[in-house]
């Protein structure tokens, strides 16, 4: 893949891997132990989650459904043990679906999910977002919004670059294809942080429930989508 892809999308991805650096770095100097039961729990269900994958249509990128399981554990783990479950839900992802995926590939998701919690870490500890009244719900939602920037606009570019497209274009439709994803995943991160680490694994498998259906619901409606694409290009084309 490296000899295919111009040489600006290299620099691209050399910058995406070289940032994930810092985070990662401030995550093993600031180490502390996790609590292992909610930390094993949010692994497992990063792996699951992560092959909740849907093809967004028209685009060579996917949408999985792992958000509400890496915001909680932006939320509820440390910064370091939050990257070890972005870098698990970025395996998850990667592999196990059939096809090939070459080093570089996986190296840029990798570090864009990196790049992307460490973010949303930051700001949901913000110590500015938390003076505020409703902080914590404030916090959530500025770190949900920082993570869908950091997360979408290097694959957007590393696309745009590929393809010789337009970076913003297709940010654009990843925007109106993932946003209600996102939505939906910061509000279930939300009410499940309000049951914070007492129900442990029957709030977690309710979220995992939940995500299953919305996740048969875009399967379904993409489906619909690019059946009726097709359909509706050949009557345009007809008059």
């Amino acid at each position: 893949m490296t000899n295919t892809l111009p040489n600006q999308a290299k620099v691209m991805i050399g910058m995406v891997a070289v940032a994930s650096l810092c985070p990662l770095s401030l995550g093993v100097i600031n180490w502390h132990m996790p609590a292992w039961p909610q930390f094993a729990l949010l692994l497992i269900a990063a792996v699951l989650t992560s092959r909740l994958k849907v093809k967004l249509p028209g685009m060579t990128s996917t949408m999985s459904g792992n958000l509400p399981v890496i915001l909680l554990g932006v939320t509820q783990l440390g910064l370091f043990a939050s990257l070890l479950v972005a870098v698990t839900a970025a395996i998850a992802q990667s592999f196990g679906s059939g096809k090939q995926v070459k080093p570089v590939q996986f190296l840029f998701n990798t570090c864009t999910l990196m790049n992307a919690s460490a973010l949303a870490y930051a700001v949901y500890h913000s110590h500015l977002l938390a003076a505020f009244g409703n902080g914590t719900a404030l916090s959530l939602v500025a770190a949900a919004a920082a993570y869908f920037l950091a997360n979408t606009a290097p694959v957007a570019g590393i696309i745009g670059l590929s393809e010789s497209n337009s970076p913003f274009a297709i940010w654009h439709k990843v925007f109106l294809w993932s946003f209600p994803n996102y939505i939906i995943g910061a509000g279930l991160t939300a009410i499940a942080s309000m049951f914070g680490t007492a129900a442990g694994m029957v709030t977690v498998g309710a979220l995992m429930l939940v995500l299953f259906g919305v996740y048969k619901s875009y399967q379904m409606f993409v489906a619909q989508t690019e059946q009726t694409a097709p359909k509706a290009l050949a009557m345009a084309a007809s008059r």
